[in-house]
């Protein structure tokens, strides 16, 4: 079963990752700090999709994502940024990072199961 973790300093948006991804054949890991799922990556995780915030204390979404494909086994993990930003010069900075795509937030629970189910090739 693939492995999907989201990072998300907001316990409400965490929530309702929880019930949109609930009935998907995945397996799904949540964290509220950048920082600590960088660690289990490092440590050996590997996640299959990553989706992550921008806007986070400590380590935001881009800095992350610049750690994680310094790690060898995560540097073509397909990533998505869940994010209330939609600046394009965000997104640009995004791609150029390596960022697979964008979703706003507040998302459409239908737009983040579609996204997860073509990144992953699930059957839809």
């Amino acid at each position: 079963m693939p492995l999907v973790i989201f990072i998300d300093d907001s316990e409400t948006a965490l929530a309702s990752t929880r019930m949109v991804t609930a009935s998907m054949p995945i397996e799904v890991k949540q964290y509220t700090e950048a920082q600590v799922a960088l660690a289990e990556i490092k440590a050996g995780m590997t996640p299959d999709l990553i989706i992550t915030d921008l806007n986070m204390p400590v380590m935001n979404g881009f800095e992350f994502l610049k750690a994680l494909r310094d790690v060898p086994a995560t540097k073509r993990t397909p990533t998505l940024m869940l994010t209330t930003e939609a600046k394009a010069e965000l997104k640009q900075q995004g791609k150029a990072l390596g960022l697979t795509g964008w979703i706003v937030k507040p998302f459409n629970p239908q737009q983040l199961k579609q996204a997860i189910t073509r990144v992953l090739r699930l059957p839809a």
